[in-house]
């Protein structure tokens, strides 16, 4: 069974700051959620358990082989990214802005139709595979980083801050699917 262990770790933040866990363990299957007030500390706990900061002292051991850090800061880039393709001198003469679908986003890095496929049905936004992406709303987004995410399943999936600039009902939906995501066996 695969996990992530950290023991007394300290892990550089900054030329100036550091965070320390002192004991953490997350076993296959799991499930956690980490909360706080905003500058607590959670986006630097989950880059340091997706193995992205220095480890500047202590253990920091995992059997996972794919891990998977999902941010809103993540999401953000990439709707500029989007935005910016277009949106500059690059464009040939009657090239209209068109930017890329949410099918071409999703299978960004892991090409597999059916598997999109799949997984759009799975969070509900299979009529959404053929519009641009940077016309989604936030929480369309949110889910269309999320199928990409999984079109490389994971074996530890790690999200920072999922809830951020998402309404009630969206949150409700977003919190079923992961808990579908979790019995589905992912950590």
């Amino acid at each position: 069974m695969s996990s992530l262990h950290i023991s007394q770790g300290t892990f550089r933040l900054s030329d100036t700051r550091t965070l320390t866990i002192a004991d953490l363990t997350l076993r296959a299957g799991e499930s956690w959620a980490f909360v706080g007030t905003n500058g607590s500390g959670k986006s630097a706990l989950a880059r340091a358990l997706a193995g992205e900061l220095n480890l500047l002292k202590g253990e920091y051991q995992s059997d996972f082989t794919r891990l998977t850090r999902l941010s809103f800061e993540q999401l953000q880039k990439l709707v500029s990214d989007e935005w910016q393709r277009n949106n500059t001198d690059l464009l040939s003469p009657g090239e209209e802005d068109t930017g890329r679908t949410t099918a071409e986003i999703i299978q960004d890095e892991v090409k597999d139709p059916t598997r999109c496929q799949r997984l759009a049905e799975q969070f509900g936004i299979t009529p959404l595979l053929n519009r641009r992406f940077k016309y989604l709303s936030t929480g369309e987004t949110r889910k269309t980083l999320l199928c990409q995410a999984l079109m490389s399943e994971p074996e530890l999936l790690i999200l920072d801050e999922p809830f951020d600039g998402l309404d009630v009902q969206s949150r409700a939906q977003l919190a079923s699917l992961l808990a579908s995501l979790n019995q589905q066996g992912y950590t």
